[in-house]
């Protein structure tokens, strides 16, 4: 039986994946998937089950609003990503991918990010009664909104095809010495990595409910969403906001007008037609 669990999870993963898919949900995922891929559910019908559970997983996290409520709600989010993982599993197991259903499992984790926001929103403003969390929370959903639309407009074959052409590649020099990265370069790097890592919630959110420290998810996970939308707006002003370039001048590309050939004179009239005397 392990034998078969690690072909299905070899056949079925990513090739490229982070460290909490690939050593915790997807594993989990190939379990159930080696004994319920003979249902007659399709990948579509899985990730609508996965929404379901994450609406119970939001439900929870914001009715029940004692410890364990949370540790139960943060179960909940977790089943429902595994669930998450299982549709896409299936779908490359099976060959069953298509693009309709990669858009339906996009637009399956945009919805499933409003509703945890909003169930944590809830939840702190019922615990605490400050208003403050409602109103972090509402910019916090609109950034989020922004965000994933950023996302999918970005992902666009037009977006991609417009703007100035990029440069053709230099050639590789294999004597080319690699030249150490700045701190600053190495900054912006650490800082995409913790904003990628942030914006996956399913990688922490059960250990801030294990702690009793949700504010935690829902402070960090909205700046995240915050610094992303600054840097998306301000790549797409950069990419499409530029001044257009003038054309060439139309005289530049043609050559100078031959002079006007002279009249004919009335001696050179044509050999039939005799000049008048």
């Amino acid at each position: 039986m392990f034998a078969e669990i690690r072909e299905v999870y070899r056949s079925s993963r990513k090739a490229r994946d982070n460290f909490w898919n690939t050593f915790v949900a997807r594993p989990i995922a190939a379990v159930l998937l080696h004994f319920l891929q003979h249902l007659r559910l399709t990948p579509n019908q899985w990730t609508f089950i996965a929404l379901a559970v994450a609406v119970a997983a939001a439900a929870t996290l914001a009715l029940w609003r004692t410890w364990t409520g949370l540790i139960v709600g943060a179960v909940l989010l977790e089943a429902s990503y595994v669930l998450d993982c299982v549709d896409g599993q299936l779908a490359r197991l099976k060959g069953r991918c298509t693009p309709a259903g990669a858009h339906l499992d996009f637009l399956m984790d945009e919805l499933k990010a409003f509703l945890y926001v909003a169930a944590v929103t809830l939840r702190l403003w019922l615990i605490s009664g400050k208003v403050y969390y409602l109103v972090v929370g509402l910019l916090g959903l609109a950034a989020v909104a922004a965000a994933i639309s950023l996302t999918t407009f970005m992902r666009r074959p037009e977006y991609l095809a417009a703007g100035p052409p990029s440069p053709p590649p230099a050639p590789p020099d294999k004597y080319a010495v690699p030249q150490p990265r700045s701190p600053l370069a190495l900054g912006v790097i650490a800082a995409e990595f913790a904003g990628q890592w942030v914006i996956h919630y399913p990688s922490y959110f059960l250990y801030l409910a294990l702690l009793n420290f949700v504010e935690g998810y829902f402070f960090v996970y909205l700046a995240a969403h915050v610094a992303y939308l600054g840097r998306s707006l301000a790549q797409i002003v950069l990419r499409l906001g530029r001044p257009a370039t003038a054309p060439p001048a139309a005289a530049s590309s043609r050559e100078p007008a031959p002079p006007p050939a002279p009249a004919p004179s009335r001696a050179s009239a044509p050999p039939d037609e005799a000049p008048p005397p």
